[in-house]
């Protein structure tokens, strides 16, 4: 081989690199764009995730504090118709303190100190 036939070789090698390289240049830069798109989409996705994971968390706590408030709703609730139920069962019939009759003094000078005097009748 002498050196025309070599200079001719590397000559179309090089113009057979370039139309390679012009023929796969648009598929490529469209198969780069779409990475690049799915990409992005994949980063919105994930921070879209991360912002419903710390909405649930907010949430479950919100319903959780609420289950607790309904729970002391109900005690009160249970607790005032045991005290209801009780005084059904055994009604009080002792003096009260608007009942009892009006302190009178004693002989000696002193008002009485009992508490529940029994109602004159």
């Amino acid at each position: 081989m002498d050196s025309l036939s070599v200079l001719y070789l590397l000559l179309g090698t090089a113009v057979g690199a370039l139309a390679a390289t012009g023929w796969w240049r648009r598929p490529l830069q469209a198969s780069r764009a779409r990475v690049s798109k799915l990409e992005a989409a994949r980063e919105a996705l994930k921070q879209q995730n991360a912002q419903a994971r710390k909405q649930i968390e907010q949430l479950q706590a919100e319903l959780a504090e609420l289950r607790h408030a309904l729970g002391k709703v109900d005690a009160a609730r249970a607790q005032a118709l045991r005290v209801q139920a009780a005084s059904r069962e055994r009604p009080d019939t002792g003096p009260f303190l608007g009942d009892a009759a009006p302190h009178l003094s004693n002989s000696d000078g002193f008002a009485q100190t009992q508490v529940f005097l029994p109602k004159p009748e």
